[in-house]
């Protein structure tokens, strides 16, 4: 087994298409193909799984994958232990979709641009993966949205208040009403997030403290789909204001007069055993004075 076909297969499982991969390596396709199964076959186990034209991981390419992920960043490092340079490497990134939708994707552009030669992976993920997955190194950094709830092995940076919003289609009857109460949800269709998300939570505890049984119509853990239903006026939802900017600024959706003083952070995490690489260290620093602006 060689590190090409490594670097092969790593890419291939991430594109899972074989001429996107073969343009990214500078390869052949047909090189990539015989790489890969010459790989197999060394291996006596499938990789992939074939259907016409669409490919896909089998379970013994997905052990492969976090494998080969292992290796190729010992790889990098090993390339760089001795130049302490901060314009390559590989920067593995943990998401929630809320704050994937607007921010992340200026952020991640200028940093890019800064430094176009680093490998940035986006993973948009539940909040509740993020810890797990730090402790075993599958991402190197998470933007998370919660309370300040501080874990022991954890490091926390960039911290910042996010408001939370009651949103509704501007023809919504409840628009036209001054300081909300819980009571006045009684019966309204509710477009929720996911139940792990904290300002739904809160929310619904306003609810209940009032004796009010939600009225769930949606639960997903799409935005944009909680976004758009909500939009067409099929009940209202609550979201951190910075997943719905757009939508907000331009009229699509309008913000209830409803306090939601729920204490909600966004911050920027990583394990603290985890040794950051120079270029993971850097895009942290930059990330933290970005946001912090």
């Amino acid at each position: 087994m060689e590190l090409k076909q490594l670097d092969m297969f790593y890419s291939l499982a991430k594109e899972l298409n074989f001429t996107r991969t073969a343009e990214k390596l500078g390869y052949t396709q047909a090189n990539i193909t015989i790489q890969i199964k010459a790989l197999e076959e060394e291996l006596k186990v499938p990789l992939f799984n074939r259907m016409g034209r669409q490919i896909s991981l089998t379970d013994e390419g997905e052990k492969l994958l976090l494998l080969a992920s292992q290796v190729l960043e010992l790889k990098d490092t090993i390339s760089h232990i001795s130049e302490n340079r901060v314009d390559v490497g590989r920067i593995r990134i943990g998401v929630c979709d809320s704050l994937c939708v607007t921010r992340l994707p200026k952020l991640i552009g200028s940093y890019k641009q800064l430094f176009p030669n680093i490998d940035i992976t986006l993973n948009i993920l539940k909040c509740s993966e993020f810890y797990p997955l730090l402790a075993k190194n599958e991402i190197d950094l998470a933007f998370t949205i919660g309370y300040l709830k501080k874990e022991e092995d954890i490091c926390y940076t960039a911290e910042r208040l996010e408001p939370i919003c009651v949103l509704a289609s501007p023809s919504h009857h409840l628009c036209d009403k001054k300081n909300l109460r819980a009571k006045d949800f009684q019966g309204v269709p509710l477009i929720l997030a996911e139940q792990a998300a904290y300002y739904r939570q809160n929310f619904e505890k306003d609810l209940i403290r009032e004796n009010i049984t939600p009225r769930i119509m949606v639960e997903t853990e799409s935005i944009q789909a909680i976004k758009k239903l909500t939009e067409q006026g099929l009940g209202v939802c609550i979201l951190p204001r910075i997943a719905a900017t757009d939508e907000i600024d331009s009229g699509r959706l309008a913000v209830l007069d409803y306090r939601c003083d729920y204490g909600i952070y966004s911050h920027i995490i990583w394990h603290n055993k985890k040794r950051l690489s120079p270029c993971q260290r850097e895009f942290l620093s930059y990330a933290a004075e970005v946001l912090g602006q």
